[in-house]
């Protein structure tokens, strides 16, 4: 089975050595590797070729933009999706392409998180079944732990770009519809946590979420169900973000935490927000240290 990997890259020159020794150290061998140097100030796109990247070169358009060019290009009916940050388990291809027969969409994977320190952690992720029953509101399956069928996403539309940093969710979201998912478990993608990375900044995640939560997330909902869903959306996004906060130590982690509780304040839903809240206020009137990355992230699949 050929897989073709896609990985955007903007002034990446730091991350992509790594990247690229994981790819291709793959058990199952990619057929072809396209890096999209997203308009980089940096030796970005001239590493990735000396590595044996195919290069693509934009002007910057945002990582939906960068992995829709590369799928465009790709020959191969699978794509393994790789943000140029992190980084694969050797055996990551090959035991996730094993999985696949004609009615399979899309293979995700466990996580290991892991920063400039070392290993943080292993994250254990719903099975398909729960994985879908949570993508109206959370995203447990992060972008570079998919492979992906290539036609679903072209005949999709590609990645919104008006939902970046949260392209991704809404893709999945699109695709559950499309056919089945299948996961393998253990940790096999390597997620890097740093500061300035996209996933730290909980205002452009909830502006993200704005441009698809009356569209792709409530989609064949109305009347009273419609109103309990998008609320119950925001309150659990909004105590992601408030986690999100806490984890770069943001001064707004409280004020998250509090809207999340006044959007829904049932504690019959997603009780752990409850818990979050008070661990915040702690936070801010004792001026606790902010939890580890991989506590936060934990605590985020769980809400």
């Amino acid at each position: 089975m050929k897989v073709s990997v896609v990985i955007p890259a903007y002034n990446a020159a730091r991350f992509i050595p790594r990247c690229l020794q994981s790819v291709f150290a793959q058990t199952h061998p990619p057929d072809e590797v396209i890096v999209v140097d997203d308009g980089s100030s940096d030796e970005t796109a001239s590493l990735a070729a000396s590595l044996g990247a195919t290069v693509i070169s934009q002007k910057n358009g945002g990582v939906a933009s960068a992995r829709n060019a590369a799928i465009t290009q790709a020959n191969n009916e699978w794509i393994g999706l790789l943000d140029a940050d992190d980084m694969w388990a050797p055996e990551k291809l090959e035991r996730q392409l094993a999985l696949i027969d004609a009615d399979t969409v899309l293979v995700y994977s466990g996580w290991r998180i892991f920063d400039d320190n070392g290993v943080r952690g292993d994250l254990e992720v719903p099975d398909p079944v729960t994985a879908k029953k949570m993508i109206r509101y959370s995203n447990t399956m992060p972008n570079s732990s998919i492979v992906v069928r290539r036609d679903a996403v072209r005949n999709a539309g590609g990645f919104r770009k008006e939902c970046s940093p949260c392209e991704d969710w809404e893709m999945w979201a699109r695709l559950q519809h499309v056919g089945q998912f299948k996961f393998v478990p253990d940790p096999l993608l390597l997620y890097y946590i740093y500061p300035g990375s996209l996933s730290a900044n909980p205002d452009r995640m909830l502006r993200a979420l704005d441009q698809f939560i009356d569209t792709t997330l409530l989609e064949g909902l109305h009347g009273i169900d419609r109103w309990a869903w998008r609320r119950r959306i925001l309150a659990t996004q909004l105590a992601c973000a408030g986690l999100i906060a806490r984890e770069n130590g943001l001064e707004q982690e409280l004020s998250y935490m509090l809207r999340s509780v006044i959007e829904w304040p049932s504690p019959f839903w997603r009780a752990q927000r409850f818990a979050a809240l008070a661990v915040s206020a702690r936070n801010r009137f004792s001026r606790k240290s902010q939890a580890l990355p991989t506590e936060a992230i934990r605590a985020s699949m769980k809400l």
